[in-house]
């Protein structure tokens, strides 16, 4: 077995095989394309050009960990978009932790042996070229398997091959992340009785793609206290708690009055043993932001409770902060009318 890796992103240049090179109508119909049309036609490209039995370009969707959906692709002959799987334990997950192209020229099954789809579709070499935005953050991936050994020669003109188009992939990825993203934040609530502080937290949960979210109000009477506006577990309501008054001192929320973020990425049920719930429910992660009025005094919060570590990206912070400021400012139009 040979395991290589690859580091960095290179730059593209001239091939010593200029048959691997798309010819000029691909590149034709690759400029008149975007969005999933876009990665598609590349998937179908570079699959004619390198006759590879596994293409794909997917998206990184952290939910309870890193998963992969594919947005284009091929395996076998069979389109596999919007397929989704956990990256747990297969070398998409190095090449994403890691910002790294991985490249394995032989024997990919014997170095990821719990991965079921290498074993499964019988691949014996592997190269994951990392998708990066422009903030040097991880969005995607590009992976490309074969059932044969490949050449360290092959591997690296494939690499350089990705490399002049990474960009514009990266781009198409991003803008497909974002009208996704904006799609679920524009959704007006499903049933006509949802009130707002309900529709922030399903916002926070659908952007995040978190366990549980929880909206919260400082009680007017008592600094020391908040109550719950609304609090969505899984695709379930828990109504119960919403109106219940809770103390601020023993939780986490507590820096918060301090801080505009608390984040504990794991050892949540450890580091607060007296809160059983965080362990029945197996919360290992939590997230609390802090809502203030336009004087900038604290008036609320969100915390959101997941299995595993909250990863916000750029845009994911600038919409939690939009999420932010419209439950300040519905906090406060609820307080006027509750004072008319």
């Amino acid at each position: 077995m040979e395991l290589g890796s690859v580091g960095g992103q290179p730059t593209g240049s001239q091939f010593a095989q200029p048959s691997l090179m798309p010819v000029n109508g691909d590149l034709e119909r690759l400029s008149a394309s975007s969005g999933r049309e876009f990665l598609q036609t590349f998937v179908d490209i570079l699959q004619d050009v390198l006759q590879n039995d596994f293409m794909a370009i997917s998206e990184l969707r952290v939910v309870e960990r890193e998963r992969i959906q594919v947005k284009a692709g091929w395996m076998d002959g069979e389109n596999i978009e919007n397929f989704e799987y956990d990256a747990c334990f297969t070398p998409c997950l190095d090449a994403i932790r890691s910002a790294q192209i991985i490249i394995t020229h032989k024997g990919v099954q014997d170095a990821y042996p719990d991965d079921d789809l290498l074993r499964h579709k019988g691949l014996e070499s592997f190269i994951g070229y990392p998708v990066v935005n422009v903030h040097g953050e991880v969005i995607g991936l590009i992976q490309l398997g074969w059932k044969h050994q490949i050449e360290e020669e092959e591997s690296q003109q494939i690499v350089e091959l990705i490399a002049d188009f990474a960009r514009r992939i990266a781009t198409e990825l991003e803008n497909l992340r974002t009208v996704r993203i904006l799609k679920a934040l524009a959704r007006g609530p499903s049933e006509p009785s949802k009130d707002v502080f309900r529709l922030v937290a399903e916002q926070v949960q659908l952007l995040l793609g978190v366990r549980s979210v929880m909206i919260a109000e400082c009680s007017q009477d008592d600094a020391d206290y908040f109550k719950i506006l609304s609090y969505c577990e899984g695709n379930d309501w828990l109504t119960d708690m919403e109106g219940q008054l809770m103390t601020y001192e023993g939780r986490p929320c507590h820096n918060l009055k301090s801080q505009p973020e608390e984040r504990i990425d794991s050892g949540l049920a450890e580091a607060y043993p007296h809160h059983p719930r965080y362990r029945e429910a197996n919360f290992n992660a939590y997230l609390g932001i802090r809502v203030n009025d336009t004087e900038g005094e604290m008036i609320g919060h969100i915390v959101v409770f997941n299995h595993e570590g909250v990863i916000t990206h750029t845009l994911e912070t600038e919409l939690l902060s939009v999420l932010r400021d419209r439950l300040g400012f519905e906090i406060m139009r609820q307080r006027t009318l509750e004072q008319e």
